[in-house]
């Protein structure tokens, strides 16, 4: 009989270290022990959430799709604005960009192209105007290979309106033609917009002892354009679009004829592009929230029914599970915090993000971490530990977090759920010590919802009036 307690509490202490340790090959859920109420048990604990605004820190990157457009009154969550600044050089220095400048060039046209990707929102009611302006000479505008943040103060840029086109967000990936050389090409997910003129003869004008000369000189009689809606002007505002800047597909496109007398020698087109020597880009994205969201916002109540959740530049809930500490020790087979989404006006066009994230608040070190022995950079974590919706519902496995709290007693956070442009939570290990965030996007963060703006949700809260939707924690477990 001894010998038979002493096989069963070594059991429980190696069941106890196996839920502490993270391991990829750990038993799948399909292989927890069924609830029979003799020897394995299930609980549900209450959760406590509250709506907060996230002071988001996402970057953009030269690489990623930025957003230009206007979405005036999203019904849940209210008006978002994005603006894109951005640079244009000749692909090289040193020489004069256009062929036979000392020929008589005659400018037919300019214009800029930029490498559309994808809309967000309600594409077949977007009409917007977008306005070109030349970002002023003395704006502080310069490249930044980790990226500008979403919320980064608007560069100063000039009011004359270089050139402007009405954007039917539906038709975005129409197919387009583009006369390049003697040529007619057919282009499809580009938008164009003409500009003036009297840009291409200012750029006939300089040569290879000022602005061609090199970039830094380059930069300073250019500095970039800043591509702008045009509130006013704009009769449809429901949408953003998507665009790759770092593309051959987006250029500034000088076409002009060669003449000797009045003959056409030759029908040109000088390219310029976003290359990587002067990369300079910054893409603001503001949100200004109303409706729902802003309500509970400013409801004063710490335990939200609903919880509001908008993709970076956006918002967060924070989640407290005061039963946990009162729990007696037991054996976790699984414990997951469950979160039900809620049925929102038009959630057919401004759609779900592409996963949540949950993390936690540390208050002694002023700093979020994942959570502790369930969260894992090195490994698949959105399998692991959740964060992709199935059938409308969110799952997040806490287990080891769990039972580290009921059986050595460890600090219970109080959570945070968000869906995030990128994670820069610590990860705190006890082999590689403190992570932020994993390799290699060290200084950035971990990617996780893309494009920047795109995807909101409303999620049933800890005190939604339908008991069986609440967010909750369920626990699968064992006596001791």
């Amino acid at each position: 009989m001894k010998r038979l307690l002493f096989v069963s509490a070594a059991l429980c202490v190696v069941l106890v270290y196996s839920c502490k340790k993270i391991d990829t090959t750990e038993i799948g859920g399909d292989l927890i022990p069924a609830v029979d109420n003799v020897n394995t048990f299930d609980t549900v604990l209450d959760v406590i959430s509250d709506n907060f605004l996230l002071d988001d820190s996402a970057r953009i990157l030269n690489s990623e799709d930025h957003a230009l457009g206007i979405i005036a009154n999203d019904p849940e969550f209210g008006k978002t604005n994005a603006t894109i600044y951005f640079s244009l050089t000749p692909a090289g220095y040193g020489t004069h960009p256009f062929a036979k400048k000392d020929s008589v060039l005659v400018f037919d046209s300019v214009v800029l192209a930029l490498d559309y990707k994808s809309t967000y929102g309600d594409s077949l009611l977007s009409k917007q105007q977008v306005d070109v302006h030349e970002i002023d000479f003395d704006a502080n505008f310069q490249d930044n290979i980790y990226g500008f943040r979403a919320d980064t103060a608007d560069v100063p840029y000039s009011l004359t309106v270089l050139g402007s086109k009405i954007i039917d967000f539906g038709k975005l990936r129409d197919s387009v033609f583009d006369i390049h050389k003697r040529d007619t090409l057919k282009l499809k997910n580009q938008l164009r917009i003409p500009l003036s003129l009297g840009l291409a003869n200012r750029f006939l004008s300089y040569d290879t002892s000022n602005a061609y000369k090199n970039d830094s000189t380059f930069r300073t009689l250019f500095r970039g354009f800043a591509l702008k809606i045009n509130e006013g002007a704009s009769p449809l505002k429901n949408a953003l679009a998507y665009f790759s800047l770092n593309s051959a597909k987006t250029r500034l496109y000088f076409y002009y004829r060669v003449k000797n007398g009045a003959a056409i020698t030759d029908t040109l087109v000088t390219e310029f592009g976003f290359y990587s020597f002067n990369s300079a880009n910054i893409n603001t994205v503001r949100r200004t929230n109303s409706n729902n969201y802003l309500a509970y916002l400013n409801n004063g109540n710490p335990d939200d029914n609903l919880v509001f959740l908008q993709s970076s530049p956006g918002s967060y809930a924070t989640l407290k599970i005061p039963g946990l500490k009162g729990l007696s020790n037991r054996i976790i087979h699984r414990a997951e915090l469950i979160a039900e989404v809620v049925p929102t006006i038009d959630e057919n066009l401004y759609t779900k993000p592409g996963s949540l994230f949950v993390d936690a608040i540390d208050t002694a070190k002023s700093r979020i971490i994942t959570i502790p022995y369930d969260f894992s950079y090195e490994n698949n974590f959105q399998a692991l530990f959740g964060g992709l919706v199935s059938n409308n519902v969110y799952n997040f496995n806490i287990s080891r977090y769990v039972q580290g709290i009921i059986t050595r007693k460890e600090k219970d956070y109080t959570l945070r759920i968000s869906a995030p442009y990128r994670t820069n939570a610590t990860e705190i290990t006890s082999t590689r010590g403190e992570l932020t965030p994993a390799p290699p996007a060290a200084l950035t963060g971990l990617s996780l919802n893309k494009p920047i703006g795109s995807g909101r949700l409303v999620l049933a809260g800890g005190s939604y009036a339908n008991r069986a939707k609440r967010m909750r924690v369920r626990i699968i477990y064992s006596k001791i």
